[in-house]
Protein backbone atom coordinates (compact mmCIF):
# COMPACT_ATOMS: atom_id res chain seq x y z
CA UNK A 1 0.00 0.00 0.00
CA UNK A 2 0.96 3.45 -0.99
CA UNK A 3 0.72 6.54 1.68
CA UNK A 4 -0.90 9.54 0.59
CA UNK A 5 1.99 12.67 0.58
CA UNK A 6 0.43 15.72 2.80
CA UNK A 7 -1.03 17.85 0.42
CA UNK A 8 -4.15 19.50 2.29
CA UNK A 9 -4.90 21.12 5.76
CA UNK A 10 -6.78 17.50 6.40
CA UNK A 11 -3.83 15.51 6.28
CA UNK A 12 -2.13 17.99 8.55
CA UNK A 13 -5.26 17.89 11.46
CA UNK A 14 -5.15 14.41 10.93
CA UNK A 15 -1.67 14.20 11.98
CA UNK A 16 -1.71 16.74 14.14
CA UNK A 17 -4.51 14.73 15.98
CA UNK A 18 -2.85 11.56 16.00
CA UNK A 19 0.39 12.99 17.34
CA UNK A 20 -0.99 14.61 20.41
CA UNK A 21 -3.28 11.72 21.38
CA UNK A 22 0.31 9.74 21.11
CA UNK A 23 1.73 12.59 23.23
CA UNK A 24 -0.83 12.64 25.62
CA UNK A 25 -0.56 8.96 26.28
CA UNK A 26 3.31 9.25 26.64
CA UNK A 27 4.19 8.56 29.86
CA UNK A 28 7.17 10.94 29.90
CA UNK A 29 5.49 14.00 27.85
CA UNK A 30 2.05 13.47 28.71
CA UNK A 31 2.34 14.84 32.09
CA UNK A 32 4.44 17.54 31.07
CA UNK A 33 1.50 18.47 28.77
CA UNK A 34 -1.72 17.57 30.59
CA UNK A 35 -0.35 18.44 34.12
CA UNK A 36 2.20 20.96 33.90
CA UNK A 37 1.17 23.25 31.13
CA UNK A 38 -2.23 21.94 31.61
CA UNK A 39 -2.89 22.32 27.95
CA UNK A 40 -5.96 23.21 26.73
CA UNK A 41 -6.17 21.15 23.90
CA UNK A 42 -8.99 22.03 22.15
CA UNK A 43 -8.30 25.29 21.96
CA UNK A 44 -4.23 24.01 20.97
CA UNK A 45 -4.85 21.47 18.68
CA UNK A 46 -6.26 24.30 15.83
CA UNK A 47 -3.07 26.48 16.62
CA UNK A 48 -0.50 23.60 16.37
CA UNK A 49 -2.31 22.25 12.63
CA UNK A 50 -2.57 26.19 11.67
CA UNK A 51 1.67 26.06 12.68
CA UNK A 52 2.44 23.04 10.65
CA UNK A 53 0.09 23.83 7.90
CA UNK A 54 1.89 27.34 7.37
CA UNK A 55 5.03 25.79 7.62
CA UNK A 56 4.27 22.48 5.06
CA UNK A 57 1.36 24.44 2.97
CA UNK A 58 2.26 27.93 3.16
CA UNK A 59 -1.28 28.73 4.07
CA UNK A 60 -0.06 31.56 6.32
CA UNK A 61 -2.61 31.01 9.30
CA UNK A 62 -0.31 30.52 11.55
CA UNK A 63 0.59 33.84 13.48
CA UNK A 64 2.89 34.10 16.74
CA UNK A 65 5.75 32.61 18.41
CA UNK A 66 5.81 29.28 20.41
CA UNK A 67 9.16 29.86 22.15
CA UNK A 68 8.30 32.21 25.16
CA UNK A 69 5.66 29.10 25.75
CA UNK A 70 7.99 26.63 25.96
CA UNK A 71 10.93 28.80 27.75
CA UNK A 72 7.98 29.42 30.38
CA UNK A 73 6.86 25.63 30.38
CA UNK A 74 11.02 24.94 30.96
CA UNK A 75 10.99 27.26 34.32
CA UNK A 76 7.93 24.95 35.31
CA UNK A 77 9.24 21.72 34.66
CA UNK A 78 12.96 20.17 33.68
CA UNK A 79 12.97 19.75 30.37
CA UNK A 80 15.98 17.40 29.03
CA UNK A 81 17.38 16.33 25.81
CA UNK A 82 15.37 12.54 25.83
CA UNK A 83 12.37 14.68 25.95
CA UNK A 84 13.23 16.22 22.67
CA UNK A 85 14.14 12.44 21.61
CA UNK A 86 11.04 10.94 23.02
CA UNK A 87 9.05 14.28 21.18
CA UNK A 88 10.95 13.47 17.89
CA UNK A 89 10.48 9.73 17.80
CA UNK A 90 6.81 9.87 18.32
CA UNK A 91 6.30 12.50 15.16
CA UNK A 92 8.59 10.17 12.80
CA UNK A 93 6.53 7.73 14.17
CA UNK A 94 2.85 8.92 13.61
CA UNK A 95 3.74 11.06 10.18
CA UNK A 96 5.58 7.72 8.80
CA UNK A 97 2.25 5.54 9.55
CA UNK A 98 -0.48 8.03 7.76
CA UNK A 99 2.06 9.73 5.23
CA UNK A 100 4.90 9.34 2.72
CA UNK A 101 6.58 11.50 0.16
CA UNK A 102 8.50 15.41 -0.34
CA UNK A 103 6.29 17.03 2.46
CA UNK A 104 6.57 14.38 4.62
CA UNK A 105 9.90 14.29 4.79
CA UNK A 106 10.14 18.37 5.11
CA UNK A 107 7.60 17.79 8.19
CA UNK A 108 10.14 15.62 9.67
CA UNK A 109 13.24 17.69 8.83
CA UNK A 110 11.45 20.89 10.23
CA UNK A 111 10.26 18.64 13.29
CA UNK A 112 14.39 17.76 13.89
CA UNK A 113 15.27 21.82 13.31
CA UNK A 114 12.78 22.87 15.51
CA UNK A 115 13.46 20.38 18.16
CA UNK A 116 17.65 21.62 17.88
CA UNK A 117 16.95 25.09 17.91
CA UNK A 118 14.66 24.43 20.91
CA UNK A 119 17.37 23.01 22.76
CA UNK A 120 19.80 25.44 21.84
CA UNK A 121 17.86 27.89 23.08
CA UNK A 122 16.64 26.59 26.06
CA UNK A 123 20.55 25.37 26.97
CA UNK A 124 21.41 28.92 26.22
CA UNK A 125 18.87 30.47 29.24
CA UNK A 126 20.26 27.40 30.98
CA UNK A 127 16.65 26.29 30.84
CA UNK A 128 17.95 22.32 29.67
CA UNK A 129 18.65 19.78 32.37
CA UNK A 130 20.67 17.28 31.43
CA UNK A 131 19.68 13.69 32.46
Amino acid sequence: MTLPDITTEADVALFVARFYERIRQDPDLGPIFNTVAQVDWPTHLPNIERFWSTMLLNTGTYTGNPMPVHFNLARKTPIRPAHFDQWLALFRQTLTEHFAGERTNEALLRAQGIATVMQGRLAGMDLLVEN
